[in-house]
């Protein structure tokens, strides 16, 4: 379904059929090693996106989800993942303040 309705970018390893996050590490390791074998260096940015549904607005997030037919259990599990829900951010060692999340 999301491939379908083009939500996922062309490089996206998962929530595809014959995808995974382990071949998408395989390709960035061998991209990597291609790349270091041709004696160019490399900067990398690591990024957690373990938290994603925190950053996006939840209420249109599931509207576009409940749109597109999934099953209405989904929805409704996705919203009770996503009520009440919490986050704190570390800078420069200072811990925030909890917010809500929307």
């Amino acid at each position: 379904m999301w491939d379908k309705n083009d939500w996922l970018y062309v490089g996206q390893h998962d929530f595809r059929p014959g995808y995974s996050c382990e071949i998408q590490l395989i390709t960035v390791c061998q991209d990597i090693a291609d790349f270091l074998d041709n004696g160019n260096r490399i900067g990398a940015n690591i990024i957690e996106f373990s938290k994603a549904f925190d950053l996006v607005p939840h209420s249109p997030l599931l509207t576009k989800i409940a749109n597109s037919g999934v099953d209405f259990r989904v929805i409704l599990w996705m919203r009770e993942f996503l009520l009440g829900r919490t986050q704190r951010f570390i800078v420069e060692g200072n811990l925030s303040e909890e917010v809500r999340t929307t």
